[in-house]
């Protein structure tokens, strides 16, 4: 079984791999709201989680006033749940070029879609949601090694 930490490679590895992921937080009474996400980048130096969205969504306002977050990531073969805190930010030029770059590397994105979000997140009509993840709450991973 797979240790509950998010330094655990297995952890690591599936949370970089699996793009889907479902975020959850708290609407403007506090009643719990889902949203279906896919994530751009994890960086497990930082436990750091990246999405983009429009600006002026609800979610952003929902993460602004409440920023505790918690999501599921998976596929069809498993899945992670994890804990955090959510930023909302307007990115830097240079960290749209390392967030997004030029290609998806999902081939079912279009690479005309990629231009579309690169140019609204340096416009401002697009921001990034960041995610501070601090724990693993649980995990249902496939053994990659058995």
């Amino acid at each position: 079984m797979t240790p509950l930490s998010l330094d655990a490679p297995d952890i690591v590895e599936f949370i970089r791999a699996n793009h889907r992921v479902f975020l959850f937080c708290r609407d403007g009474a506090r009643r719990p709201i889902g949203y279906a996400m896919r994530s751009v980048a994890y960086h497990p130096a930082t436990r750091s989680l990246a999405f983009t969205t429009y600006a002026k969504s609800a979610k952003v306002r929902h993460l602004q006033s409440a920023p505790e977050v918690a999501c599921l990531i998976g596929d069809d073969e498993g899945w992670v749940s994890v804990s955090g805190v959510a930023h909302v930010y307007q990115p830097s030029a240079t960290e749209v070029d390392e967030l997004i770059g030029e290609r998806s590397p999902d081939q079912r994105v279009p690479d005309a879609v990629v231009t579309k979000v690169r140019d609204r997140l340096l416009t401002g009509k697009r921001c990034v949601i960041g995610l501070t993840l601090t724990e693993v709450r649980a995990a249902a991973i496939p053994d990659r090694h058995a």
